[in-house]
């Protein structure tokens, strides 16, 4: 994830509330919405069971035991670590994953962290062949929408150096204050003409939780509403304690959570 500061939160969400009111409605795309579900989460994932919540992952390739088959898992490879075990882990899967997720946020230091041609090579050796061997689809390394050199710059760079490389998705995360902002980085995101999926999405560390309750309903319409953007989770199905929770202590459902499902 990349944190970006939450300035004038309450007159961003105002704009952008205003925007979307003015803008003509479409219709709403049911079902794009999944669980970015964290590995200390032992609690049933069934509570968000909805015609909006329909896949889960877990930044890994194995997932919660408690799954159960309750959403279609949809394992990453979160980094280069442990690569050459990729392969051997989707086999294990039953059933059988339709999806992998590339690399999470390599363009941030604090995460997978790679150079654009590093990732490219990885993905030559490891994640192309997946396509063809166990007919996956494969959803690229989701970057931060932070500014050159990371963000869509980095992914630049990255397709530049993955010659011969299969993208069937666009992944893409955003952390801010602006459901503009989130529309921004979207917007530039299309020049690649794939389907984007947003699996991690929020506001900054200093938000509270009136913040998330006043953008959470903006973003959801918005995302719903945007053709290109064909599936993203809210960071997210945690139990912390903290504004962003969609889980309580005792895992039932936070407003964000009651939110998530309507």
């Amino acid at each position: 994830m990349v944190l970006v500061g939450v300035i004038s939160l309450s007159a961003a969400l105002v704009y952008a509330s205003v925007v979307n009111a003015a803008c003509t409605p479409r219709t709403a795309t049911a079902g794009k919405r999944g669980l970015a579900w964290p590995s200390d989460n032992y609690f049933n994932p069934a509570i968000f069971k909805s015609s909006q919540v329909t896949w889960l992952f877990n930044w890994g390739v194995r997932p919660p035991q408690q799954l159960n088959g309750t959403f279609p898992y949809i394992p990453q490879q979160w980094s280069a670590g442990g690569i050459q075990e990729l392969a051997p882990a989707l086999n294990a899967l039953n059933p059988k994953a339709e999806y992998v997720l590339g690399f999470n946020e390599p363009d941030n230091d604090g995460q997978a962290r790679m150079s654009p041609q590093d990732a490219a090579n990885y993905w030559k050796q490891y994640m192309e062949p997946l396509r063809r061997d166990l007919n996956v689809k494969l959803v690229s390394p989701a970057v931060t929408n932070a500014g050159p050199p990371g963000g869509i710059a980095w992914m630049d760079d990255f397709v530049a150096a993955c010659t011969g490389c299969t993208f069937d998705i666009i992944g893409l995360h955003w952390y801010g204050g602006w459901t503009t902002d989130l529309q921004e980085h979207i917007d530039n995101a299309k020049k690649y003409g794939r389907p984007i999926w947003l699996s991690e999405f929020g506001l900054s560390w200093d938000a509270q939780a009136a913040n998330y309750e006043e953008f959470l309903p903006l973003a959801l319409q918005q995302l719903d509403n945007e053709p290109a953007v064909e599936r993203y989770a809210f960071f997210g199905a945690f139990h912390s304690g903290q504004g962003w929770d969609m889980l309580d202590a005792n895992g039932g459902l936070t407003t964000l959570g009651r939110m998530y499902l309507q």
